[in-house]
């Protein structure tokens, strides 16, 4: 067996496993399993590459075949080239095996008419098959192919082996559906004499959890496209091999929902949008878990248009919006009208409010009354329009504004510092107790909010240690984001855990509300 270097002398590698997109948009097909959620296929891939980045400094993407559904409908190459855009969004290496689903479209690149080729990646050889399969989808390995991997092992020694293809190789599967190759022993026995260190594979939808024989290792990574959305991170240091699985639903169950309610969602009433809309974000909640989801659209923006919403017009002409009311130039009843009816146990509806320059909300008495919950936002100060904003002037507003927003009865603060990372400026940590000792004396909840964001551990903690309630909000404007709430749990479980003074119990010391429902009365 070829001899590899010991783990210290190869570089670590952090790799995101995504198989079994079946992803279907401009094909004509529908994929006959109603389980495949094809049609969210590039909306998956994004969110999987979001939440892998949060968890692991990833240095290459693969994806283990079936990129799209059926790769002989007309529409299926559009398919391909809108997932291959996704899957290189993030500015990775990309490795693609092609999967019996993806026909012969050009699905992996690399492997272009050959059944077997190389790429070198951060010190590691990965060797990706490309099997043949019969009418009855059994695919076997050929000669050609079995000789690669050893020949491979010959031509870099110091170089471990990641065997890659769409079936999978061990264990065995008993099942009448052909999963595994033809002859898979015999692959088997190639990968034990070329000493490969792993065999990645995918199409067996249930995925396998990582098993040895013969010295190599052996996984089978689960469908993306079916609940609750898996996906792999493998570490590779040397011969050592780490794998965790992870899913991108709040929940592993369709039968054990989650508690977890997301405060702060926006609609295509949103000037910063992107694919986004009520509807949509509703379903998506629902698909993803989420127990309760609030539509929170920014008041500011039903008010006024594009030009003087991002122009701040409300802090300079604190009248601007209540003109606009009375010309008839708002939106807000547009919006109104538009949200009323999705109202139920599992939506909720409400708007986002900021300051004017008068020390008011951004959101007149005659529109104030019916909604659920009202979300407080600092995005901007008057400092922070001058040429050479003044860092400590824009602390001084910030502290101004927030207390205002507190004093007006918000029910939730978003993104309590967002404001100064937007602005590229130091978040002020030494203003995270006195905003905490605000929202515990006027009873408003913080919000932990990842949108162009990072939340602070610390911050969190000092609100859980003066009973302030907290909130999630993903603050979504495109779909992928809705529900997209493991972020904030995790940093949730962390503070809870620093509040209870280092216990090991995960979530120790959490308040049972922490990012529930506040369960408030509805503003009628």
């Amino acid at each position: 067996m070829p001899q590899t270097p010991p783990p210290e002398s190869l570089p670590q590698l952090c790799l995101l496993i995504l198989a079994d997109i079946h992803y279907v948009h401009h094909a004509k097909s529908a994929s006959p399993i109603p389980a495949r959620r094809s049609e969210l296929g590039r909306e998956l891939v994004r969110r999987a590459c979001e939440r892998a980045r949060q968890l692991m400094k990833l240095d290459a993407v693969l994806m283990m075949g079936d990129l799209v559904d059926d790769g002989t409908a007309a529409g299926a190459r559009e398919d391909l080239t809108e997932l291959w855009e996704e899957l290189r969004r993030p500015g990775l290496p990309v490795v693609v095996v092609r999967g019996n689903h993806d026909a012969d479209l050009d699905a992996a690149p690399e492997a272009r008419g050959q059944v077997a080729c190389r790429v070198e990646i951060g010190g590691y050889q990965f060797v990706i098959f490309t099997d043949p399969y019969d009418p009855q989808d059994r695919s076997t390995r050929s000669d050609a192919a079995l000789r690669a991997v050893r020949e491979a092992a010959v031509a870099q020694p110091d170089r471990p082996i990641i065997a890659l293809q769409h079936n999978p190789i061990h264990p065995p599967i008993e099942s009448d559906y052909p999963f595994m190759p033809t002859n898979r022993d015999a692959i088997m026995a190639a990968y034990r004499e070329a000493g490969v260190l792993l065999s990645i594979s995918g199409h067996y939808h249930g995925g396998q959890s990582l098993s040895h024989e013969g010295g190599v290792g052996y996984v089978t990574a689960p469908a993306l496209c079916e609940h609750p959305f898996c996906f792999l991170l493998v570490r590779l240091q040397g011969r050592e091999v780490h794998i965790e699985e992870h899913h991108l639903a709040l929940s592993s169950d369709r039968a054990t929902p989650s508690l977890y309610v997301d405060h702060h969602c926006h609609t295509q009433f949103a000037y910063c949008r992107d694919d986004i809309t009520a509807t949509e974000a509703i379903r998506r909640a629902e698909e993803f878990g989420v127990a309760k989801l609030y539509l929170t659209e920014h008041a500011g923006q039903l008010y006024l248009n594009e030009q003087d919403y991002w122009g701040a017009a409300f802090l300079s002409d604190p009248d601007c919006y209540a003109r606009e009311r009375a010309a008839g130039r708002g939106r807000m009843d547009d919006y109104r009208r538009m949200v009323e009816p999705l109202r139920s146990d599992r939506v909720g509806l409400g708007l986002e409010v900021e300051c004017d320059g008068a020390g008011r909300l951004t959101l007149l008495p005659q529109d104030a009354d019916g909604w659920d919950v009202l979300v407080g936002a600092v995005h901007v100060v008057p400092e922070l329009l001058a040429a050479h904003p003044d860092p400590g002037q824009v602390k001084r507003e910030f502290m101004q504004f927030t207390e205002t927003l507190l004093r007006r009865k918000v029910d939730i603060l978003a993104h309590p510092f967002r404001l100064f990372r937007r602005a590229k400026l130091p978040v002020p940590a030494e203003l995270f107790a006195p905003v905490a000792d605000l929202l515990a004396e006027h009873g408003v909840a913080a919000e932990i909010n990842f949108h162009i964001n990072r939340e602070s551990l610390e911050f969190i903690a000092m609100c859980l240690q003066r009973g302030v309630r907290i909130t999630f909000g993903s603050d979504a404007h495109g779909l992928w984001e809705v529900g997209a709430l493991w972020p904030h749990v995790e940093l949730l479980e962390a503070a809870c855990v620093r509040v209870a003074g280092g216990s090991a119990t995960q979530g120790a010391g959490c308040p049972p509300e922490a990012g529930g429902d506040p369960a408030r009365p509805q503003r009628r």
